[in-house]
């Protein structure tokens, strides 16, 4: 079976022509639609991973001051994950927000409404300015990242989630908090990624590699933002759990939208259709698009048609809708130029 060269994009799903490894048959349909992975059952993974964030819950210790962290972005997605938390499992929850300095005003406003009519209590970090631009400037100028984990996410929301991700492990293992809840699909995350436990030494190791390109390109000052001190990890047994609980969910965006609706969560019109909170995404999708020639949330928005959550012509709508006039703006208060977006995309085109 050889690559057809007639379509730019599946005729079922949105991967397009550039998407690492993808083959077209003579209608049009990628090698990702025709095999399904008959390996694993994503159902009974689902199945599982469900029956074991209810004992999780379940048998968790009442004594706490809270049972979980959640990760709240102000998006639909992370609203959803926290609504859930409240009042699907009733769990004592931390709402925790990282301020990039470019989540939109609409998000604001949907952020102080939900954890208002929620009654949780919410706990915001904003990085020195200098130092997330710094951080943002290293990981679109550079080869941070390896390729692969860039088939399901920009190289600088990348580093903003393992922000979002270092600081929430810092925060539960401070206050003792036994999850962490974000707001991924399995779209976004691996299916093995549904429920499971930090271990800081296997995620220093993993790191090990982009924290040295990060350092040698942004800074030293990364490791505050990146690593856990030893003085949180001395003597301690138990890692919290991370949890998707979005991810064993099955619910298309419509229904998600109109669940967090009843929070009073409003769609924000000053963001990019593949987010509903952050700025900075526009210029995310830019860089990727620039570098690897596709989108970043082709295979999230993929999955989500196969599953039957998204129709194709919704996505290709999300995809679509860029408003692309800030991204001059943004280049600039990051201190990037084209020229150097073309020069890693060089260095990784000349990678295998």
């Amino acid at each position: 079976m050889s690559e057809s060269t007639g379509y730019e994009r599946c005729t079922k799903c949105v991967l397009s022509k550039h998407f690492p490894r993808i083959k077209f048959d003579e209608d049009g349909v990628c090698n990702y639609c025709r095999q399904p992975n008959t390996i694993i059952k994503t159902e009974d993974v689902i199945a599982e991973a469900r029956d074991q964030i209810e004992s999780l819950f379940k048998n968790r210790d009442h004594t706490k001051e809270y049972d979980a962290i959640v990760c709240y972005s102000g998006g639909k997605d992370s609203t959803y994950t926290l609504q859930l938390a409240v009042q699907k499992y009733n769990l004592r929850v931390l709402a925790f927000t990282l301020d990039n300095g470019f989540i939109s005003k609409a998000a604001w406003n949907n952020i102080e409404r939900v954890v208002d009519k929620l009654g949780v209590d919410h706990w915001v970090f904003r990085p020195n300015s200098k130092h997330y631009a710094a951080i943002a400037k290293a990981s679109a100028e550079h080869d941070i990242y390896n390729k692969k984990t860039l088939t399901r996410i920009s190289s600088i929301c990348n580093s903003c989630i393992s922000i979002v991700n270092t600081t929430a492990l810092k925060l539960a293992l401070e206050k003792d908090i036994p999850f962490i809840l974000a707001g991924f699909t399995l779209g976004q995350i691996p299916i093995n990624s549904i429920i499971y436990k930090n271990h800081q030494k296997f995620l220093a190791e993993s790191r090990a590699a982009s924290m040295e390109k990060l350092r040698q390109h942004a800074g030293d000052f990364v490791d505050q933002y990146l690593a856990v001190p030893d003085t949180l990890l001395r003597d301690l047994e138990n890692y919290p759990h991370n949890i998707n609980i979005l991810c064993v969910e099955n619910v298309t965006e419509e229904e998600i939208i109109e669940q967090v609706k009843t929070l009073d969560w409003r769609s924000p019109g000053d963001v990019d259709g593949c987010s509903s909170n952050c700025m900075l995404n526009t210029f995310n999708n830019y860089v990727h698009e620039r570098v690897f020639d596709y989108n970043p949330y082709e295979m999230e928005l993929s999955h989500l048609i196969r599953e039957g959550l998204l129709t194709r012509e919704e996505a290709l709508t999300k995809m679509q809708t860029q408003p692309r006039e800030m991204i001059p703006t943004i280049m600039k208060k990051l201190d990037i130029d084209d020229a150097s977006i073309d020069k890693v995309k060089w260095i990784y085109s000349n990678q295998k």
